[in-house]
């Protein structure tokens, strides 16, 4: 489902205006990353949990060549699904 998709099911769902929907969902989308990069996670009530991991840097083997690598740390994000949206989508 594209962001186009996304805002014409939630604004029939809703009844609310287009415009008003589109608003939200772009505020949440330019919000998500801000906080994550602060640490800090974000819970959807009955959606889940958008949070940012830490990885360290870690020691690799290149496939090709064989030659070993050192990946530098980097932050991640991951997506944690409530146990609602879990028991509505694995039946």
């Amino acid at each position: 489902m594209d962001n186009k998709t996304l805002i014409e099911n939630i604004v029939s769902a809703t009844k609310q205006t287009r415009e008003d929907v589109q608003e939200v969902v772009s505020a949440f989308c330019k919000l998500l990353p801000d906080v994550c990069l602060e640490g800090d996670s974000v819970i959807v009530s009955g959606f889940g949990q958008f949070e940012s991991r830490k990885r360290k840097e870690r020691l690799t083997v290149h496939p090709a060549s064989g030659e070993r690598l050192m990946v530098p740390p980097k932050i991640v994000m991951k997506f944690r699904p409530s146990a609602v949206l879990n028991s509505r989508i694995v039946k």
